[in-house]
């Protein structure tokens, strides 16, 4: 869809740091993190709303999510608690009109960063991304952890 950055993502078109990728979705981290290891998890077709999606679709998302959220544990990585988030529509503060599910490891003390960052994201701002370098080592060292088929 024209005008979407994740389509343009998956469309190979912007730049992405790849965590994993099927014939369904795509997971990437995300350029603006709530903190270290946050992965967006994409379906390859064009959708704003889960209902949108086919149930296969709407539950191979969540079982990515599941593996993505294992290997990102794997690494030490959000131990004690992460969000799984997905903002579902506009007035759910989706900010971008693609369906996704966030997968954002949480670290002791990590409250006020990240609310800042938080309130970036909400107010579309946004703030300066992280540096590409750092996100493709994140996403190497997930993709390593993420079993060789997640179907």
């Amino acid at each position: 869809m024209a005008d979407c950055i994740f389509c343009e993502i998956i469309a190979g078109r912007a730049p992405a740091s790849i965590v994993y990728q099927d014939d369904t979705c795509l997971a990437f981290m995300d350029i603006h993190p709530l903190g270290r290891g946050h992965v967006l998890i994409v379906p390859l077709e064009h959708a704003v709303q889960l209902p949108e999606l086919p149930d296969a679709q709407r539950t191979h998302l969540f079982r990515v999510a599941h593996h993505i959220l294992d290997a990102q544990r794997a690494l030490g990585w959000g131990k004690r608690g992460s969000h799984i988030l997905l903002n579902d529509g506009p007035q759910a503060n989706q900010m971008v009109p693609h369906i996704h599910v966030h997968i954002i490891p949480r670290e002791k003390r990590d409250a006020l960063p990240t609310l800042s960052r938080l309130f970036l994201h909400i107010t579309g701002l946004m703030g300066r991304a992280t540096a590409r370098t750092s996100l493709d080592e994140q996403a190497s060292a997930l993709r390593q952890q993420l079993p060789e088929i997640i179907h």
